[in-house]
């Protein structure tokens, strides 16, 4: 079952639209048992079945050496175990960058636990300037889909 509520997480242009995923694997770890392959699966079936039908990119950050990414076709970025601050400035910057790179309208999702009030202002920005849907998801106690701005009105 997927974690989205419905074909509703990427209503209209937003079902066809670019799809950015940025994931923190130190605040939203891959299970006990599952390969990072096996989880990015999951992700990219849970987007189909809540409706998303275009382009999907996917960046993780944080500690890789336990995990085999290189199977998994998605963008990892190596931040040693602590280095929150340049694992979350990271993030930052590309999400920054792949905004610039994506028309709207587009999907930015957040996979994170603690975001830093520039990531949260840099949101906001992105959101007061382009037509971008925004999705957080955190991890606790279950993963919970929050959309952090209302969607424009069809």
């Amino acid at each position: 079952m997927s974690v989205f509520p419905g074909a509703s997480a990427f209503p209209g242009n937003f079902a066809t639209a670019a799809l950015g995923v940025f994931w923190d694997i130190q605040q939203c770890e891959i299970p006990d048992g599952q390969t990072a392959a096996e989880v990015v699966e999951r992700l990219r079936s849970n987007f189909r079945e809540s409706g998303h039908l275009g382009p999907v990119s996917i960046n993780a950050y944080g500690d890789m050496t336990p995990h085999d990414f290189a199977s998994s076709g998605i963008k990892h970025n190596h931040f040693p175990a602590g280095d929150k601050y340049g694992r979350q400035t990271k993030m930052l910057e590309d999400i920054v960058a792949w905004a610039g790179e994506n028309p709207e309208p587009s999907t930015l999702l957040l996979i994170a636990g603690d975001v830093p009030d520039e990531l949260v202002e840099a949101v906001k920005l992105l959101k007061s300037r382009k037509n971008y849907h925004l999705l957080y998801v955190h991890p606790a106690p279950r993963p919970t889909v929050i959309t952090l701005f209302p969607l424009p009105e069809d």
